[in-house]
């Protein structure tokens, strides 16, 4: 009997891949996931060999940022207007050719800091309209019974390329050099790319023809805010892309120049988190279709932050690990996304998404001035800093006001 509640419970792990659409975007997500694991660390590792400068890194986040943050709301519109395979299609196999671009300049040897500035700049823009049509179209590949376990394991596809794209880029930087990894990036993105023209039977939302972009824009803009639940969750998430998650973005500088270890030790470390958040994902995912999602979006909320402000008082790399591993844990993507997407009308799907997609955005904007911070001062109060004012606004949106300890979904 102890057997076959295991084996019962490893399966409502994984019943999302049930779905033959979403088992074959699933595979390609993997794919695509590493390939951006190994993109971050291996951009900024180019810059700290350019420049050894942990601001010139962070600028070259900011300027990936940049684009992010203007585009993305137009990506979520696209995506409810459009295809959503044919999107995820089109900016994948650019953000490859890309890569690759970038992988031949340094094969010759002319890799400048220019290339690494403008290739952040058009890669983030072509990540704006590309991650909202890959959150929004995990919808219409599942049944809505199955839709938080897609979410969670959608999302434990974005932490396993955390946990293996920056320690296989390490490596690879490690023994054979940064040429290499950047080709092996870009194989990646081609792999993730091929895999969806197996994704066919995607439903094509009715549209008002009439309707313009910036109208529907408006229009999603405004349920977001009069909306309660999409106002507490996507404030929460802003605090959370603004003042939190920078810190992911900013470990290779801070294993290089605070705790002193190289590219296979700043893997190691982006790598502890990622293992966190995928526990945390897979721990959600056995969960099945559960009532207290409040409750659990409220638990990771907590644990982000805490954990982030231990962090900030950490010189040793083992303690950094373990206390990164708990920071991943408390990640609040997955359980935002499954309350947005169980809240928020199909219609509406794509450009809620968006909006919501704008704290990732904010992450890559605050890692500038957090580098500053950890230039200028330290990175006790950059790391610190950043989590009080997360905690602080956490607390009113998600504690002090009802909404959230209230919603039932």
């Amino acid at each position: 009997m102890a057997q076959i509640l295991a084996v019962g419970r490893r399966l409502q792990t994984f019943r999302a891949l049930r779905h033959r659409e979403f088992r074959w975007f699933w595979i390609g997500a993997n794919a695509q996931a590493w390939a951006r694991g190994m993109q971050f660390l291996i951009l900024g590792w180019l810059v700290l060999e350019l420049t050894g400068s942990a601001s010139r890194m962070g600028f070259m986040i900011f300027l990936y940022g940049m684009p992010t943050l203007a585009f993305v709301l137009f990506g979520g519109a696209f995506a409810d207007r459009f295809g959503r395979r044919g999107l995820l299609m089109l900016t994948q196999a650019l953000v490859g050719v890309l890569v690759l671009g970038l992988a031949l300049l340094d094969t010759g040897g002319l890799i400048a800091l220019w290339h690494i500035y403008t290739a952040a700049f058009v890669l983030g823009a072509l990540q704006a309209i590309n991650t909202p049509a890959r959150l929004a179209i995990v919808r219409d590949l599942v049944d809505r019974d199955d839709l938080m376990n897609a979410v969670v394991l959608n999302s434990a596809v974005m932490n396993s390329g955390r946990i293996l794209g920056p320690a296989l880029a390490g490596g690879v930087i490690e023994l054979a050099g940064i040429t290499p990894a950047l080709y092996l990036a870009a194989g990646f993105f081609g792999v993730g790319t091929v895999t969806l023209f197996m994704v066919r039977r995607v439903p094509v939302l009715a549209r008002d023809r009439q309707s313009t972009i910036l109208s529907e824009l408006w229009g999603g803009l405004r349920y977001c805010w009069s909306n309660p639940v999409t106002f507490t969750v996507i404030g929460i998430g802003f605090a959370f892309g603004f003042f939190a998650m920078p810190y992911a973005q900013l470990l290779p500088a801070f294993a290089k120049l605070a705790l002193d270890t190289g590219a296979g030790g700043a893997g190691l470390l982006m790598t502890g988190a990622g293992i966190g958040s995928l526990s945390g994902t897979f721990i959600m995912a056995s969960l099945g279709n559960s009532t207290h999602k409040n409750w659990l979006l409220l638990g990771c909320i907590f644990l982000f932050g805490i954990a982030l402000f231990c962090l900030a008082w950490s010189h040793w790399f083992w303690l950094s690990w373990a206390i990164l591993f708990l920071v991943g844990m408390g990640s609040i993507v997955p359980m935002g996304t499954t309350v947005l997407q169980l809240s928020v009308p199909a219609e509406f799907q794509g450009r809620v998404m968006s909006v919501w997609y704008v704290s990732a955005a904010l992450m890559f904007i605050g890692s500038y001035p957090m580098t500053l911070v950890a230039e200028y001062i330290s990175w006790t109060a950059a790391f610190a800093g950043g989590a009080a004012i997360y905690l602080s606004v956490a607390s009113v949106l998600g504690v002090w006001r009802p909404t959230l300890r209230q919603l039932r979904v």
